[in-house]
């Protein structure tokens, strides 16, 4: 009698104690990336380029390579404080590519979500985000448009070329 009502007091813990599993369902918000427009200097149009490449610097996996966009989403470092960006650029009628660097720096914002989700990051850019190589490359200059980055729909940055 003693052990069975061991069991049952065993049985009734052990149920009580299960919790639903902690699953970041689809939809949930996760890290935000950056939204990059391009604007023609001559006409300040914002309009379409051709990108060959884009990959982090001195990374070895490119990001997206044979793209046309008038929008370019690209992920921030969420363990730093700055990201660069090599962005080969082939302009309509040419055959060669020019390459430029582009380093954008913020301040990230951690929040936790949940236990299945865990954290996401938020962005606050820097005035100093910047076009590293300007006298050589093709990014003539760079302006920030939302400094918060909390969505991904609105454009943050303008690269003028």
């Amino acid at each position: 009698m003693i052990l069975r009502s061991i069991k049952l007091i065993l049985l009734f813990f052990l149920i009580i104690s299960c919790e639903k599993d902690d699953i970041c369902l689809e939809g949930s918000a996760n890290t935000n990336r950056i939204t990059i427009g391009f604007i023609n200097s001559e006409n300040q149009d914002t309009i379409a380029i051709n990108l060959k490449n884009v990959r982090g610097l001195n990374k070895d996996s490119i990001i997206h390579t044979n793209i046309t966009v008038n929008k370019l989403k690209l992920p921030l470092n969420v363990s730093s404080n700055q990201t660069e960006y090599v962005l080969d650029y082939l302009a309509q009628g040419r055959s060669n590519v020019i390459t430029d660097t582009l380093s954008i720096n913020y301040k990230a914002i951690h929040q936790y979500l949940n236990r299945g989700c865990g954290f996401i990051s938020n962005f606050i850019l820097n005035k100093s985000s910047e076009n590293i190589d300007n006298l050589e490359g093709w990014i003539k200059q760079v302006s920030i448009a939302k400094d918060s980055i909390f969505n991904e729909e609105k454009t943050n940055l303008y690269i003028h070329f």
